[in-house]
């Protein structure tokens, strides 16, 4: 992984953090894991992590997106050049899985308690993910198969600090 010089995801990271990648606001899927990470948040935290979203929205919009689900105020990085989503290797998907049946049924579902919106060209394919970095590292990592993938943050979050425990003894 080789960040941008000038990332603040470097003097974020200095203690654990899950680093959560979304794909546009207007995406259910991205709302869904605004959500989940919200609810997650208390047991991440106690487990020693902070968190990182990291979009290619404007801080305004982002932080308007935050607030809705109770993370106003969490560190974002607003990418919009996507040059963090390629750093951690972040690739986009097939243009099939856009009519993948699955995506559309779960879509659906999830759309029905985090609603959709327009979502630009460059993030209909651009699949999102999930890390736990500290410092320079990266501890664990999801990397979304389709974008209606859902990782369970905190067990990413216990099993990357659970590296560092085994790599210090």
């Amino acid at each position: 992984m080789i960040l941008p010089d000038d990332s603040p995801l470097h003097a974020l990271t200095d203690k654990p953090a899950l680093v959560v990648f979304l794909r546009s606001f207007g995406c259910t899927f991205a709302r869904e894991a605004i959500a989940d990470v919200a609810v997650a948040r208390p047991e991440i935290m106690a487990a020693g992590a902070s968190v990182v979203f990291v979009h290619n929205g404007s801080r305004d919009e982002a932080e308007g997106w935050f607030r809705k689900y109770g993370l106003g105020g969490t560190a974002q990085i607003s990418d919009p050049g996507l040059e963090h989503y390629a750093a951690f290797g972040l690739r986009r998907t097939e243009l099939l899985s856009l009519v993948d049946l699955r995506v559309w049924v779960r879509g659906a579902g999830c759309a029905r308690s985090h609603g959709f919106g327009p979502q630009s060209p460059a993030m209909m394919r651009q699949l999102p993910g999930a890390f736990v970095v500290q410092g320079g590292g990266v501890l664990a990592s999801y990397r979304h198969e389709s974008p209606s993938d859902r990782p369970d943050y905190v067990r990413l979050v216990r099993d990357g600090i659970a590296s560092i425990t085994m790599f210090s003894l």
